[in-house]
């Protein structure tokens, strides 16, 4: 199947991207969502792929929601490989998807979004498409630092680094606050109970680009383990391939394809996630890693994640990304990189505690010190990191 021309749109912090993106889709083109500080290197090749024709002016223009059906917005996506795909989805799979979420975190008049993911992300640019659908309100603003930050919010979408800082401080969150929504990543036991304690209203959630994205979603409790995602969205078939734990997904929010080459390569259904999972006896969906993240280590199965988990328990909830590297004894050994904001802790400290929650073969060889470029992410790329290791890159190490 060919893709014909796309139109590309800078998206900038602070600036609705939906009068523009809507003007485009009534015209029935497809739209390649750039982030501004993307370099220009991986922006013509962006454009290249996506046979971008000319670059979208913003606009002011009244927001309208008579889409032509070939509309579609393009999203250039790392996922665990790095190398970023363009992932096409379809305003149908976008406006189903804010229909299915507000089921379970309602959201409607009245309501208002901080929105400080970037829009060029599926994350980000949902939470625009549920306030277009629903006549709820959406707030640009930064990352939020502090509770002051959310004042008057009612909804957020956080990373838990973002939460992490947030619990560091001691004023009370606002009052208004009635949904925080939780992605971007494992996050750990006892961040969701320092959340809870302190009366947040948390919801985890699962997702990803190629589902527009969460296909489930649930409220937290203190007694709920740190792999919960929740339960499937109504209308969305979620199983679990038996044979190696692979989450599958039907749902009328898949995107129609990735492009290749200015070609679209159509997405089938059931659609393979490759995370893996399983549900509980409430029929709740857990994440406990990635197939392509997993690696062996003298014949045992490494999955970063639990390793992640566990290190960012011990940091405050603060970024923890670990990664396999090449062992001439063991195939592969685990090391990791870790955000310590120059806390003091050594790596005797973090490998003692580890001993204390995890297997032996899971403590990790080395400890690095995140660095700043990574660490300023919502979500450090654990294959970023793993091709800096292999090029010979030098970081800092943890005495």
């Amino acid at each position: 199947m060919s893709a014909h021309d796309a139109v590309a749109l800078e998206v900038v912090s602070g600036i609705d991207p939906l009068p523009t993106l809507t003007a485009a889709w009534n015209r029935g083109e497809r739209v390649l969502l750039i982030a501004r500080d993307l370099p220009d290197a991986l922006r013509t090749d962006l454009f290249t792929r996506a046979v971008v024709q000319r670059e979208l002016s913003t606009t002011h223009a009244h927001i309208r929601s008579d889409f032509a059906p070939e509309a579609s917005v393009i999203i250039a996506t790392s996922g665990s490989s790095g190398s970023p795909r363009l992932i096409e989805l379809s305003v149908d799979a976008l406006t189903t998807s804010a229909r299915l979420g507000t089921r379970v975190i309602a959201f409607g008049e009245g309501d208002i979004w901080h929105a400080s993911l970037s829009s060029a992300s599926i994350g980000g640019l949902m939470i625009h498409v549920r306030a277009l659908v629903t006549g709820a309100t959406v707030r640009h603003a930064s990352s939020p630092r502090v509770w002051s930050d959310l004042a008057g919010i009612t909804h957020v979408s956080l990373v838990p680094t973002q939460l992490a800082r947030l619990l560091d401080d001691p004023t009370p969150p606002p009052a208004t606050l009635k949904a925080v929504m939780l992605g971007g990543g494992p996050s750990s036991n006892s961040l969701r109970k320092r959340a809870i304690s302190r009366g947040i209203p948390l919801f985890a959630t699962y997702g990803m680009t190629e589902t527009a994205s969460q296909v489930a979603t649930g409220a937290v409790t203190a007694s709920d383990e740190a792999t919960l995602a929740g339960s499937p969205l109504a209308g969305i078939t979620i199983t679990i391939d038996p044979l190696h734990s692979e989450v599958l997904i039907d749902t009328p929010t898949l995107a129609r394809g990735t492009i290749v080459d200015g070609a679209l390569v159509p997405f089938t259904q059931p659609f393979r996630t490759r995370d893996i999972g399983a549900f509980d006896a409430n029929g709740r969906l857990h994440i406990h890693g990635r197939l392509d993240a997993m690696f062996i280590s003298g014949g045992r199965n490494i999955h970063p994640e639990t390793i992640e988990r566990a290190l960012t328990d011990l940091v405050g909830g603060r970024a923890a990304c670990v990664v396999g590297v090449a062992h001439e004894k063991w195939g592969m050994r685990p090391v990791a990189f870790v955000d310590i904001d120059l806390m003091g802790i050594s790596a005797a400290f973090l490998r003692a505690q580890l001993r204390e929650r995890l297997e032996p073969y899971l403590i990790p060889d080395t400890f690095f010190v995140l660095p700043q470029d990574e660490a300023s992410r919502f979500k450090p790329s654990r294959a970023m990191l793993a091709q800096r290791l292999a090029r010979g890159e030098r970081f800092e190490e943890l005495a």
